[in-house]
């Protein structure tokens, strides 16, 4: 029995349709960051690590993070690396040379503007906004729960807390979402994506995606002015239109951070996929301390880091 022209253009017009659907959803998965985490345990997420030396052997980097072939690492000491090799869970990075670093940036971070920090920034943060949330809600910290994940809500979510009410006290305008991601899976992101969307709505001057990393608690462990602090890494993905805006945001962060608490920043990776960052030009992924660590010396750096995002935001 032939099939009516009319029909049969219907059939391919669907049969298109589906296979631009498909290729969508295939593309859209295959950009985002996977978790190094094991899926679907959650209460065992945070257990995998990535070590990362350099061409001498020399440990750079310990991270739970998903490691690829061409991603970056600014170290805290601002030497400048590449991924050049995975396998299983060992890395190789090289130093990269000024003229392969591209984007405007030296080896170098640029220099903190000279700072007038805390009491004349102040009033200079009173109106703008800050948005906060989290892709990962179960993330906790070994030491103070005993787990390295409590679905639903674990403890990253009490670093929020922290974070945010020191941005109160130094005068911005706070949105601690909590909304529940979970599972701790390779979509997680495309649900907290729902969440970045409708925080941006409100225009704030940047926004923020707080975790924990996991590796060896020595690997994110550091004291400030005599109190042992967790260090913290900022991550940008690589795969988005505003990289070169995220990463200047994070690089004066870091600048900044290094004028005011030396130590504090483990430094800044920049991974596969794009953490949802296309989504905005000042959008930061901080992984604040390691499983491995505890809520008290993770709420520690969550105030540094806060007020760090102070002195930079405040002198505008």
């Amino acid at each position: 029995m032939k099939i009516p022209s009319q029909r049969r253009y219907l059939w391919i017009y669907f049969g298109l349709l589906l296979g631009v659907m498909v290729i969508s959803y295939l593309a859209h998965t295959m950009m985002t960051p996977r978790s190094a985490k094991p899926i679907g345990l959650d209460d065992q997420a945070g257990t995998d690590y990535v070590s990362v030396r350099d061409t001498d052997g020399n440990l750079i980097l310990q991270t739970g993070l998903p490691v690829t072939v061409n991603d970056e690492f600014i170290s805290t000491d601002d030497i400048h690396y590449i991924i050049t090799g995975v396998k299983g869970n060992q890395a190789v990075a090289h130093r990269k040379l000024p003229d392969e670093i591209g984007l405007g940036t030296s080896n170098k971070s640029q220099p903190a503007a000279t700072l007038y920090y805390p009491n004349s920034l102040i009033l200079r943060t009173s109106g703008k906004k800050l948005a906060i949330y989290h892709t990962h809600n179960d993330e906790s910290y070994i030491l103070t729960s005993g787990k390295a994940a409590e679905p639903p809500d674990g403890d990253i979510l009490n670093v929020g807390d922290v974070m945010a009410e020191a941005l109160r006290r130094s005068g911005f305008t706070i949105v601690h979402n909590k909304n529940n991601h979970n599972p701790h899976d390779i979509n997680a992101y495309n649900r907290s994506r729902r969440t970045a969307v409708q925080l941006l709505k409100d225009s704030p001057d940047a926004v923020f995606d707080i975790h924990r990393d996991s590796a060896p608690l020595k690997s994110y462990l550091t004291t400030i002015n005599g109190v042992e602090t967790a260090q913290v890494m900022i991550v940008i993905g690589r795969s988005n239109p505003n990289m070169s805006a995220n990463l200047e945001f994070a690089r004066q962060v870091k600048a900044t951070a290094d004028q005011l608490y030396p130590g504090l920043m483990r430094g800044i990776y920049m991974g596969r996929g794009s953490y949802n960052q296309d989504l905005y030009p000042r959008a930061l992924l901080f992984e604040i301390g390691t499983d491995k660590g505890s809520l008290t010396i993770a709420s520690n750096a969550a105030r540094l880091i806060s007020d760090v995002i102070t002195a930079v935001l405040g002198q505008e």
